[in-house]
């Protein structure tokens, strides 16, 4: 049987735009274990490499979280000038 991701991204767009606002809706199964370090990254199509993003955001834990239950959660990277 196959193993289910523990993070799902939904609606993911195929193009963005540098000076605009993009939020990254998600969802986090029961097997997902939170880590600090944990981040996610707009990559450039093609990339070969998870040191080749062009920005990221840190995945901060949502308010009132329980670990080993699922949830759905958003990050946001502000549009750049």
């Amino acid at each position: 049987m196959d193993k289910q991701p523990a993070v799902v991204f939904r609606n993911v767009g195929q193009l963005y735009f540098p000076q605009t606002r993009v939020e990254c809706h998600y969802s986090l199964t029961s097997e997902h274990g939170w880590s600090s370090s944990d981040w996610i990254g707009i990559f450039q199509m093609g990339w070969s490499s998870v040191k080749h993003y062009h920005t990221y955001t840190w995945a901060l834990v949502p308010e009132g979280y329980t670990e080993g239950t699922s949830v759905d959660h958003c990050a946001v990277f502000q549009g750049t000038n």
